[in-house]
C-alpha cells in the first residue's frame, strides 16, 4: 500500500482511500471536490473524509494539494512553461491562488521558487 499507513485502517477503509488517491492523482488537472468524488466512488462524503485520513494522515483537500505543488515545483524549475501554464495543468484557473497554494506549501512564491532554483543549478 503506497504511502498509506496501513496500521490505522481497515482494508475496506484502505480500498477506499486508495481509489480516491489514485483518481485524484489521474485527474491533477482539476479541481474535484469530495461530493463529486463520494458519488463517483458511491460513498458518502463522511465515510470518504474519515477513510482518507485515517489511512493517510491528511485531509483530501491538504494531500492533493500538497501533490500538486511538487509536481508544479518540478515543473518551474524545468524552466519550460510559464507560471500561468504550470497553474493550469494542476486545475488552477486563477494565478493568484495557485500562488497562494504553493507559497503555502514552499513558503515562496512559484516566481522565487523558479529563480531559486535557476541560481542552485
Amino acid at each position: 500500500m503506497n504511502e498509506a499507513t496501513t496500521g490505522k485502517c481497515s482494508k475496506s477503509q484502505a480500498d477506499l482511500a486508495m481509489q480516491a488517491r489514485e483518481y485524484l492523482l489521474e485527474h491533477m488537472d482539476r479541481h474535484i471536490t469530495i461530493k463529486e468524488l463520494s458519488l463517483l466512488l458511491h460513498v458518502s462524503q463522511t465515510q470518504l473524509k474519515n477513510s482518507f485520513r485515517r489511512c493517510f494522515g491528511d485531509s483530501l483537500y491538504k494531500y492533493v494539494r500538497s501533490k500538486k505543488m511538487e509536481k508544479a515545483a518540478s515543473r518551474l524549475e524545468e524552466g519550460e512553461l510559464s507560471v500561468m501554464e504550470i497553474a493550469g495543468m494542476y486545475g488552477y484557473e486563477n494565478c493568484s491562488k495557485f500562488a497562494a497554494a504553493f507559497r503555502g506549501e514552499y513558503g515562496v512564491s512559484p516566481s522565487d521558487y523558479r529563480r531559486r532554483s535557476r541560481t542552485r543549478a
